[in-house]
C-alpha cells in the first residue's frame, strides 16, 4: 500500500508526467514506455512511496520485453480515426518488437469481406497475435476460427465478431454508448420530430448495438421522438454526405442525427450546405476530422470520443499477456468513452 503522505500527483510531479501515467506505471493498468516507467518507479522511491511487488517492478525494468509479432486488421487508412490509431498501436508496441519483425497493418474497406479474411488467413502464417476490426460476415467468422486452431491469438477491436473461438474482444461498451446519445436526444433535443441514424454498415455489430440501444432509451424514456430506420454510409465521408443530404430531404422534421459512425466529415457537410446545421441536432462518435471547428460553430452538438491512446494502450497490454501465458480463457476488456461539447474542447 501506498504511503499516506506521498500522492500520485507528487510522483507525477518529480517524474515530469501525468498522474495518468503514474497510475498505469503503479497499478499496472496498461503498458508505458520503458523509459517512462522506470522515471515513475524512481521517482515513487524517491519520495518513499512503499509499493507492494515494487521490487519486482525494478528487476524487471531493466529486463528486454518479451517480444511478440503481432498484425492488426483496420478500415481504411484514408479514415483520420484509423490513421491515428494505427500510429497510437505501433507507438504502444515498440517494446514489445524486433526490428526485423515490426507489427503488420493491413487495411481494407469495410465491404471488402473476401480480403479481409483472407488477411486474417494471411497474418495468422506469420504471427502470434491478431487484431481484427471487421464486419461480423461468415467469411470472417471462419477464417477466425481457421488462425485460432493454428494457435493464434485473434483479437476483436471496437466491434465485436460472433465466432466463439477469439480470444477476446476490446473496446467500447456499445450499449452503453448508444443510451448515452439517446439520454443527450432525450435531454437536450427540445423539439420532437424524426431522428436519424447513420452507420456504416448493417454487420458492424458495434453500430448495430449502439443503433439498438440509442433506440430503447428513447422508448424507455416515452420521448415522442420517431426513429427512423438507419442508413448506412459504408464509413465513406462522400457516402455519408449524400444520405445526409437524402434525410434532410426526405424528412423536413428531422430534428437529431445520431452517427456511430465513419465518414461524419460528410454529415457535417452536408448540415452546412442544407443551413439546417443549428436546427439538426447531432451526435457522433470521433475524434473526427475538422470536429473541434463542428463543435465550436454548432453543427455538431455533442461527441462520444475515444482515448485512442489509452485504447491502444490496453491493446498492446492484452496481447502481451496473451501471449505470455498471463492470460487464459476469454478477454473482455471495456475502454472508456469521453463526452466532447464546445465547452469542454
Amino acid at each position: 500500500m501506498a504511503g499516506k503522505k506521498t500522492t500520485l500527483a507528487a510522483i507525477a510531479r518529480e517524474a515530469h508526467v501525468g498522474i495518468a501515467t503514474v497510475d498505469r506505471v503503479i497499478n499496472q493498468r496498461a503498458t508505458v514506455r520503458p523509459e517512462t516507467a522506470r522515471r515513475v518507479i524512481a521517482a515513487a522511491h524517491k519520495l518513499g512511496f512503499a509499493l507492494e511487488k515494487s521490487h519486482q517492478l525494478f528487476e524487471t525494468m531493466g529486463q528486454p520485453a518479451a517480444r511478440i509479432k503481432m498484425g492488426f486488421i483496420l478500415l481504411r487508412k484514408e479514415h483520420s480515426f484509423y490513421a491515428q490509431l494505427a500510429d497510437s498501436l505501433l507507438e504502444q508496441a515498440a517494446p514489445y518488437y524486433d526490428a526485423e519483425h515490426p507489427p503488420q497493418f493491413m487495411f481494407h474497406d469495410i465491404s471488402a469481406v473476401s480480403d479481409t479474411a483472407a488477411a486474417i488467413t494471411q497474418l495468422s502464417q506469420s504471427v502470434d497475435v491478431i487484431g481484427v476490426l471487421a464486419l461480423d460476415n461468415p467469411m470472417i467468422r471462419f477464417a477466425v476460427e481457421e488462425a485460432s486452431r493454428q494457435g493464434v491469438k485473434v483479437f476483436t477491436l471496437l466491434s465485436d465478431l460472433s465466432v466463439h473461438s477469439r480470444a477476446g474482444y476490446i473496446g467500447w461498451d456499445n450499449q452503453q454508448a448508444g443510451r448515452t446519445a439517446g439520454w443527450a436526444v432525450e435531454r437536450l433535443c427540445h423539439r420532437q420530430g424524426d431522428v436519424g441514424v447513420i452507420i456504416g454498415d448493417n454487420r458492424f455489430l458495434c453500430q448495430e448495438t449502439c443503433e439498438i440501444s440509442f433506440r430503447s432509451y428513447l422508448r424507455e424514456h416515452l420521448s415522442g421522438q420517431r426513429v427512423l430506420e438507419p442508413v448506412r454510409s459504408h464509413e465513406r465521408a462522400e457516402s455519408a454526405r449524400q444520405v445526409t443530404q437524402t434525410l434532410l430531404e426526405q424528412h423536413p422534421n428531422l430534428v437529431a442525427l445520431y452517427a456511430p459512425c465513419g465518414g461524419v466529415e460528410g454529415i457535417i457537410a452536408a448540415l452546412r450546405e442544407s443551413g439546417r446545421q443549428h436546427q439538426v441536432m447531432l451526435i457522433c462518435h470521433g475524434p473526427v476530422a475538422g470536429g473541434e471547428m463542428a463543435l465550436i460553430d454548432g453543427t455538431l452538438d455533442l461527441m462520444l470520443r475515444h482515448r485512442i491512446a489509452e485504447f491502444a494502450a490496453s491493446v498492446i497490454s492484452t496481447f502481451v499477456a496473451a501471449t505470455g501465458g498471463g492470460s487464459s480463457g476469454f478477454s473482455h476488456t471495456i475502454n472508456r468513452f469521453d463526452l466532447i461539447t464546445k465547452e469542454n474542447l
